[in-house]
Order: C-alpha cells, then sequence, then structure tokens
C-alpha cells in the first residue's frame, strides 16, 4: 500500500512472523519492521522488495526480539550481518536506503 510518505505522512510498520522467511514490501522513507510482537521462535530471513518511489537516504528500523538464539538474516534488498538473539531480549538496528539496498548503518543494540 502506497500513502502520504514520512516526514508529511507516517512512518509504516511492517510485522514479521515468528519464524521463516519474511517478504517485506518498503515504499515509505521510513519504515519499521516490527519483529517484537511475534518474537522469533525460528531463524528468520528477511527480503525486501522496494518501490521506485523509495529515495536514497531512506531509513529502515528493524526490532527485533527472540525466544533464544533464533538468527535473523537479511537477504533481497538488504546489506548486513546477520543478528544471533538472546533469550527473551530485543535488538534493534537501522538501515539507511543507498539507492540500490538498504545497508546496515550500525552495529545492533540490545535494548533490554
Amino acid at each position: 500500500m502506497e500513502g502520504i510518505k514520512w516526514p508529511f505522512g507516517d512512518a509504516t510498520t511492517e510485522a514479521l512472523s515468528a519464524t521463516g522467511t519474511q517478504a517485506v514490501s518498503i515504499w515509505n522513507d521510513l519504515t519499521i519492521i516490527d519483529g517484537v510482537t511475534a518474537a522469533a521462535s525460528g531463524n528468520r530471513t528477511i527480503n525486501l522488495t522496494i518501490s521506485d518511489a523509495v529515495k536514497a537516504g531512506a531509513r529502515l528500523v528493524c526490532k527485533l526480539k527472540t525466544a533464544a538464539t533464533e538468527t535473523t538474516a537479511f537477504g533481497t534488498g538488504m546489506s548486513g550481518a546477520t543478528i544471533t538473539g538472546v533469550a527473551g531480549k530485543t535488538k534493534n538496528v537501522e538501515f539507511v536506503y543507498d539507492g540500490t539496498n538498504f545497508v546496515e548503518a550500525g552495529t545492533p543494540i540490545q535494548i533490554d
């Protein structure tokens, strides 16, 4: 779904399921991937489909919670190191769009 893009409209939130390959469509200039509401119970891979409307400099924030030591790998449309979870903890990581892929902008941070 496309609409009014951030910063004039809201950020888009996309929820992940608890396990498996995740297909996420990106059309907004700020997207939050919610991997907390359904904490990982198995390994996950995130693959992006990026709209032509997304501009270089767009941001993607991933919030990832795991039940144990599940991993989150970044696949199509992303470039970043695989994250290994810690039981019951949440890690956040930000990506910035370079015009081709969302590239990891820093080290994932455990927030709880």
